[in-house]
């Protein structure tokens, strides 16, 4: 893949992962109130993942070692979020 495909999927990629964090908001204001304790934890959560990303993005070369141990099967990719997921 060219550089500028890689680039645009890359782009790409991110618009996405910003839509399914905002979607991931709406869902915890259209699900509970912002007294409970549930969505505090959840916000927090939903924060610190899109943050954690935003970090690991910027860190060339920590972000390369990654790639690299992903590659090699060193990192456990299967996070089990719920059933559906499971059984997916």
């Amino acid at each position: 893949m060219n550089s500028f495909k890689s680039k645009e999927k890359a782009e790409k990629n991110f618009k996405n992962i910003k839509a399914a964090v905002k979607g991931l908001y709406e869902i915890l204001d259209l699900s509970l109130s912002e007294d409970d304790f549930y969505y505090e934890a959840g916000k927090d959560n939903i924060t610190a993942i899109y943050k954690n990303l935003i970090e690991l993005l910027l860190n060339e070369y920590g972000l390369r070692q990654l790639l690299k141990k992903i590659q090699n099967s060193e990192v456990d990719l299967n996070i089990v979020l719920n059933e559906y997921l499971a059984n997916a």
